[in-house]
């Protein structure tokens, strides 16, 4: 019996092993697979995913952690393992195999099919496929918990135990302070102008510039690797961490620097996590919301600074040759300029967590029939009237410009501006422990404040929930007064309101 505990780890470290793998393939698959691998690549993750499931759902992981069960001499770790490797069990036997293996080839073609669609334009292309794969998502739903509101179920997929009534009373304040920014920034005679940004730079010495935040965020060579994709992202685990950037030879500081900043938050969260707990839940991210504050943090928060930008302004001139001749106050200006804009990827820092609550309500509305799939691009059109007061010119930029709904991701949306919550209490937290961390990114060294997140955050992995955990750092549960107040005395400095 004594042993069982171990057993038990030793099987399910080999389907997170299985499960690390699949992320490597799927990085593959968006990176550097030729066009033509698409559909066999399909087929062999919906595969890996049914073998996975499988294992996740066989006697022996039910054996396995009824044995441990019995044990009476757990410590801490172990009984967080066993609470969420029994979390994992009991959804995943709720989900058949045969339907498994069916949803991710569905969301696989679903997505497969979105990447040939916005760059044409064609909503309809891939609306019936999406429509296909929202059905599924409710059946899924359903299969893990029937007397749970279904977007209540996935929601709690990426931020555990987190609600619709939860992000409602999170996000309305948020949304209401956020507009007050906005508009007075937009209202200020303070007139950033976005377009001296837009140099022409050739990839080669952009990969230069991102050769020196690689090394100022602190990222090994060793661990992870840096490659290029259509839309950012990061994905891996352990020593095998994997981001992708986007260069834009006619945008270097939109496409490139603050996307690679951010992917490199998301990469070192998963390399600082607690390596003793390797390939158990403890050393594994807790939930999206957590993984997206580590991203935006340094992305918004030190490094769009005036400190930190005063600071690689020379280099970035060196580097890029284009920006030699604006001033930096001017440069400073143009990257924390606030101005409502189509793509969600490219916000600024104050109008982000409007594109994210748009799409949560979207996805809200949805899930309580108030709209339908086909209805999509029409609401999504009106609510950025609403919402950003900007017209939206095509569905390329507007309901087919994110990849999460198309990869059946409904419920994550969320995370994006709970990220930013959770940034706001954390920042509030580290200011007292960390007092001279604005002078410490003046000097080019991000690594006060990025070791008070490892020490914090990282290195707790798994262990508490994401409201446990905000709570457990910062001494108060979640809310979004910080974040505001954060955006209303940087940007009240900058637009002079």
């Amino acid at each position: 019996m004594k042993n069982a505990y171990t057993e038990l780890a030793a099987h399910m470290k080999d389907i997170k092993l299985l499960g690390t793998a699949m992320s490597i393939i799927g990085w593959d698959m968006r990176t550097v697979m030729p066009s033509e691998g698409a559909a066999q690549r399909t087929e062999q993750l919906a595969l890996l995913s049914k073998v996975a499931h499988d294992w996740m759902i066989s006697d022996k992981t039910k054996s396995l952690l009824e044995s441990v069960h019995e044990l009476e001499d757990l410590n801490n770790v172990q009984l967080r393992n066993l609470e969420l490797w029994q979390r994992d069990f009991d959804l995943s036997t709720k989900l058949p195999s045969e339907f498994v293996r069916k949803f991710e080839k569905q969301r696989r073609t679903t997505e497969t099919l979105w990447i040939k669609a916005r760059p044409k334009n064609d909503y309809k292309m891939v609306q019936p496929e999406l429509q296909k794969l929202f059905e599924l998502l409710q059946k899924k739903a359903s299969y893990l918990d029937p007397l749970k509101h279904p977007y209540d179920v996935l929601i709690d997929l990426y931020e555990k135990n987190a609600t619709q009534k939860d992000i409602d009373s999170y996000f309305g304040p948020l949304k209401t302070g956020i507009m007050d920014v906005m508009h007075k920034c937009l209202q200020s005679s303070v007139k950033p102008n976005p377009n001296i940004l837009k140099i022409h730079a050739n990839v080669e010495f952009q990969k230069r510039f991102s050769d020196l935040l690689w090394k100022l965020m602190g990222m090994s060579s060793d661990r992870s690797n840096l490659f290029e994709a259509a839309h950012p992202f990061t994905t891996g685990y352990a020593k095998d961490v994997r981001i992708t950037t986007h260069y834009h030879e006619d945008d270097p500081i939109k496409a490139n620097m603050f996307s690679l900043i951010h992917e490199a938050g998301h990469a070192l969260y998963e390399l600082n996590l607690p390596e003793e707990h390797w390939w158990t839940p403890v050393g594994s991210s807790i939930s999206m919301g957590i993984h997206e504050s580590q991203s935006r943090f340094p992305e918004n928060i030190l490094c769009k600074s005036r400190e930190f930008l005063t600071y690689i302004y020379p280099h970035l001139q060196e580097i890029l040759t284009g920006y030699k001749e604006i001033p930096l106050e001017n440069f400073i200006l143009a990257v924390n300029i606030v101005n409502p804009s189509l793509i969600r990827i490219y916000a600024d820092e104050v109008t982000y967590s409007l594109h994210v609550i748009l799409r949560y309500e979207i996805e809200r509305d949805l899930f309580n029939d108030k709209t339908t799939i086909t209805e999509l691009p029409h609401v999504w059109n009106q609510k950025m009237r609403d919402i950003l007061g900007i017209e939206v010119p095509d569905n390329k930029d507007g309901v087919l410009q994110d990849t999460h709904w198309y990869q059946g991701l409904h419920g994550y949306f969320p995370s994006y501006a709970l990220g930013n919550i959770y940034d706001g209490n954390l920042l509030y937290a580290m200011e007292k422990e960390v007092p001279n961390w604005k002078e410490e990114i003046a000097n080019g060294n991000l690594m006060p404040a990025m070791s008070w997140m490892k020490e914090n955050v990282h290195r707790h992995g798994s262990m508490y929930d994401p409201i446990d955990l905000i709570e457990k750092v910062t001494g108060e549960k979640p809310n979004s007064k910080y974040f505001v107040q954060y955006l209303n005395e940087k940007f009240s400095k900058i637009y002079k309101f």
